[in-house]
């Protein structure tokens, strides 16, 4: 997408609600501890702590129809991945409205070369980091290869378990008509779905790698699979390395909001995992990543300068130290 077109996506002042996004002094900042504040004569843990400041009043959550709303009213939204309480809490400050604790952790957390082997069980901590830690974010879950494909009734019984065991508010599951069902089955047990179609991670060998979908006449299918993801009660729909203009067309016929990622600048929203987003990964991005940031060069400089100033005696300083 060219980078003017994606500029003029941008809502700085104002979320899906309507409401002003939270302020550098954290006036949205989540994960608050109830006892912030009072006197004490404990010192911060050593090695990290949850979030220990507290707005006087909690803003409210942001739902799944807010951003159905938004489409409506033409405002568009961002999303980004999170697996852990700093960026949960970090994102949401910034005014990011959803966070997806996606199957991409398999990649970014836990060093795999793609999506598939990352399990319910590894998955939900994250999860539950991310939702524990912010207070007004949409969080929402994939539900990971092979924890919804058999039935209709295991992929409620993982839903339910994200729902559950996390403090999730939707879950997202790959594939369109064929997962029609699924989604049905999930809504039904009342717990909201985000589908995904176009390129999907999880079917990667059955798609013959990572490749654009919906090119010539296979922009029928993918349109078909939009609307029935639509009519089973999908309350988004992530599209992902699809045709900008298929995208466009999906976008200005389906009443929930789309979510592009390489679909090009006229879908409702816009998602990235937030390594690529902030270049924290390194080496050849997708065409579809714009890095915002070099927090790889931004590391690499404050650990290298940590390492020479322990190995030379610099660090801790006598401040730093205790009598």
């Amino acid at each position: 997408m060219p980078e003017a077109a994606h500029s003029n996506q941008s809502t700085s002042t104002a979320d899906v609600t309507g409401a002003p996004t939270a302020d550098a002094n954290g006036s949205a900042t989540a994960g608050s501890d109830a006892t912030a504040g009072a006197a004490s004569a404990e010192q911060p843990a050593p090695y990290g702590s949850p979030q220990t400041s507290a707005p006087a009043a909690p803003p409210r959550r942001i739902r799944t129809l807010d951003l159905i709303k938004a489409k409506a009213e033409g405002r568009r939204w961002a999303m980004l991945t999170s697996y852990d309480q700093y960026t949960a809490a970090l994102f949401e400050q910034a005014g990011v409205e959803a966070l997806l604790i996606g199957d991409s952790a398999a990649n970014n957390v836990f060093g795999h070369a793609t999506t598939l082997p990352v399990t319910v069980d590894e998955l939900i901590p994250l999860a539950r980091a991310v939702a524990s830690a912010t207070n007004r974010a949409l969080i929402v879950a994939d539900l990971p290869f092979g924890s919804y494909e058999i039935s209709d009734e295991q992929a409620v019984a993982t839903a339910v378990r994200f729902m559950k065991e996390a403090g999730v508010h939707a879950v997202k599951l790959e594939g369109g008509a064929r997962m029609a069902s699924r989604i049905k089955a999930i809504t039904a047990a009342g717990i909201p779905v985000m589908a995904h179609i176009g390129f999907t991670p999880q079917a990667e060998h059955n798609l013959g790698g990572y490749k654009v979908q919906g090119r010539g006449d296979a922009g029928n299918a993918l349109l078909d699979d939009a609307r029935a993801v639509a009519e089973a009660g999908a309350f988004s729909v992530v599209m992902e390395m699809v045709p900008s203009g298929l995208a466009g067309q999906v976008t200005a016929e389906l009443d929930i909001p789309t979510v592009g990622i390489g679909a090009g600048a006229d879908c409702d929203a816009q998602v990235l995992v937030w390594q690529d987003m902030a270049g924290l990964r390194t080496g050849k991005a997708p065409r579809f990543v714009k890095r915002y940031a070099d927090l790889h060069s931004v590391l690499t400089e404050a650990v290298g300068t940590y390492v020479e100033e322990v190995k030379s005696g610099v660090f801790p300083e006598p401040e730093r130290s205790f009598d």
